[in-house]
């Protein structure tokens, strides 16, 4: 009965420090390069009125899996934060809600403050962008004289 008891134990012990290590799954994923300039359309559903749609740019800064910028529509402009896991970026501050990443496209739902001031505010709100430009890569090699 001993015998059995301390097993137990050794088996509870084992299994719950494999319980307190990180996700090894995240640490394989690629991140997706979210940095640079995205222009699209914001689209929301109001009643009676279909699918109106308003130009949006989003100005995205990427440190590892952390994202911070700069998102700006003609209803007004504000800070956004998010992470980028895989192939989804999704925002936490400013705005909440996950984009779809492929290349040079984003698209996917979010809400938020920066969508409420809106005549008939979307919630969730469409976005689609495309990169209009990323920053420039610094070369590792001296200019030719």
């Amino acid at each position: 009965m001993q015998r059995k008891r301390w097993l137990l134990i050794g088996v509870l012990l084992l299994a719950s420090g494999s319980c307190a290590r990180r996700d090894w799954v995240s640490d394989l994923l690629v991140l997706s390069d979210v940095t640079g300039t995205w222009e699209g359309t914001v689209r929301g559903r109001s009643l009676g009125w279909g699918y109106p749609q308003a130009p949006i740019t989003l100005v995205l800064q990427q440190n590892g899996p952390k994202v911070t910028g700069e998102l700006s529509w003609s209803r007004g402009q504000g800070r956004v934060e998010g992470l980028v896991n895989g192939e989804v970026l999704t925002f936490s501050e400013g705005i909440k809600g996950e984009l779809a990443v492929d290349g040079d496209e984003m698209w996917g739902t979010v809400q938020g403050v920066l969508f409420a001031t809106t005549i008939v505010p979307c919630s969730p709100c469409f976005l689609r962008f495309r990169r209009v430009s990323s920053p420039v890569p610094a070369s590792s090699e001296p200019p030719a004289r």
